[in-house]
């Protein structure tokens, strides 16, 4: 109950002993949003009424495969136990998937990402390079023994960072893929035996680097899980208020800690394998992922002033233009009084959170813990 979500929601005082972990906004049908007008319409219907489908759509939406749907899924999340090893499937396998277990993958779209830090935030994201990880085989003889370093390496294990493939090579992915295939295919008394051992000279010996001591705090939230091992695969990412993610399609990640605004496709789909105790497809993450080395890098976006509001910070951010669902607007007034007004463009259908305070949106006020719908167009803030 001391979640952000919690606090958004005024469920502070709750004494349930329920996890307020996650808080969507959009039409998606796991978790639809409805309408406060005291007849709790389900947004989707909402918007499917003629004038409104004209007021909050633009032509130019309505012409794009998106149509008259909301093409993102917003969210807030509070997370204090790491999250699963997970990737998203792209628009192709997504439909397969779905096609082939409805049970499990429930739509058929695909689920790029992006993650904005309310708080401290830790993910662990995409392949560390291929050097990194064999210094940390090198210095962890049981992962060696786990992953068949030296079948799988071979010279490699010994060679110059210089003498190592080219990163994103056909030959570091076939070499990040074949290690990824080992560790999964251990048996789990094999793994368990692996991880306690390292475990126990990390707590002997203490730990050699900050990926040490996350190993160590992630074992004790999953004991003998597979994903622990995966600290050493992929980035440690800390990130501070402000600071952003994007993660696209069949991208390995794991959010550990923090609290956050996650916009993404509108989908539900995730293929795990690791750090839960939820339904694992591990064959298909395997041969699903990049196993780019150079899939890294924070989402691209832009934090200024607007001149005629300097009172309020406007920060934008985008995907990849081959990305066309979402992007995300951050407006934050920056002083105790005042009456700045301030205003975005809005390509299409707005949905958003008012995280603290209050403020005007298009003449309507909301409060802390709103969520809200605006049209298409000029959205003004005050």
């Amino acid at each position: 109950a001391s979640s952000f979500v919690a606090k958004m929601k005024g469920l502070t005082n709750d004494k349930s002993g329920k996890m307020f972990a996650e808080l969507w906004v959009g039409t998606h049908p796991n978790c639809p949003s409805k309408i406060a007008d005291g007849n709790a319409q389900l947004l989707e219907d909402f918007l499917k009424q003629p004038e409104n489908k004209k007021t909050y759509f633009s032509e130019a939406h309505q012409a794009t495969i998106f149509r008259d749907t909301v093409p993102y899924l917003l969210k807030i999340l509070s997370i204090r136990t790491a999250l699963s090893i997970q990737a998203h499937p792209c628009k192709k396998l997504a439909e397969e998937l779905h096609a082939a277990r409805p049970d499990k993958y429930k739509d058929p779209n695909h689920k790029p990402e992006l993650i904005c830090a309310l708080t401290s935030f830790e993910a662990l994201c995409c392949f560390r390079p291929l050097g990194a990880i064999i210094a940390y085989l090198k210095r962890i003889p049981e992962l060696a023994e786990l992953v068949g370093a030296d079948a799988v390496l071979g010279q490699y294990m010994m060679a110059p960072e210089s003498a190592l493939p080219a990163a994103d090579s056909d030959e570091e992915k076939q070499s990040l893929k074949a290690m990824m295939t080992n560790v999964y295919a251990a048996s789990d008394d094999i793994v368990a035996k692996t991880l306690r051992l390292h475990l126990q000279r990390i707590e002997e010996t203490g730990a050699q680097c900050a990926e040490d001591e996350l190993f160590a705090r992630i074992y004790r939230q999953y004991p003998d899980d597979v994903g622990c091992w995966m600290v050493y695969f992929l980035n440690y990412v800390q990130m501070v208020p402000g600071e952003a993610l994007f993660l696209s399609d069949s991208e390995p990640h794991a959010y550990i800690s923090g609290d956050g605004v996650e916009i993404m496709a509108c989908s539900d789909n995730v293929v795990r394998a690791g750090l839960t105790p939820k339904w694992k497809d591990v064959p298909t993450l395997i041969s699903m992922l990049k196993y780019d080395t150079t899939g890294l890098a924070s989402a691209s976006h832009e934090r200024k002033s607007n001149e005629d509001a300097a009172q309020w910070q406007v920060q934008y951010y985008r995907p990849p233009a081959q990305f066309p669902d979402f992007s995300l607007y951050r407006l934050q007034y920056e002083h105790a009084s005042g009456n700045g007004t301030t205003s975005v463009t809005l390509p299409t259908i707005g949905l958003g959170f008012c995280l603290e305070g209050s403020a005007k949106v298009n003449g309507t006020t909301v409060n802390a813990g709103d969520c809200f719908a605006v049209p298409y167009g000029k959205l003004t803030c005050q």
